[in-house]
């Protein structure tokens, strides 16, 4: 847990220097705001998907894909939005998988 919040200050501190440098306000508000939507969807995944081993680890995998595609949104001004989107499909799957089979925990 501790590195989670390492890299959350590491991550704050990035945007806040990129903008300081640039100037760039929108720039700043996306970053923090898709870096809140990494950290809000990674924490629910890690929740959801620990039953199916193979789905936790395909979420640990799309959220440092996520969180990849951040850094170089901050540093290349290139969004790649269909890398930012993989963590909530592999939520969506879970879902998907739990209504087709059942969660298994019910009595």
């Amino acid at each position: 847990m501790g590195r989670v919040v390492v890299l959350t200050i590491l991550t704050i501190g990035i945007i806040f220097l990129v903008y300081k440098k640039d100037k760039n306000l929108q720039k700043a508000i996306i970053s923090t705001l898709i870096f809140g939507y990494i950290l809000l969807v990674g924490y629910s995944g890690f929740i959801l998907t620990r039953a199916i081993r193979v789905l936790f680890f395909i979420d640990i995998i799309t959220l440092i894909a996520s969180y990849f595609a951040l850094m170089i949104y901050i540093f290349k001004r290139k969004l790649l939005w269909y890398i930012l989107i993989l963590p909530a499909l592999c939520i969506a799957l879970y879902f998907g998988l739990d209504f087709l089979d059942g969660s298994r925990y019910e009595k």
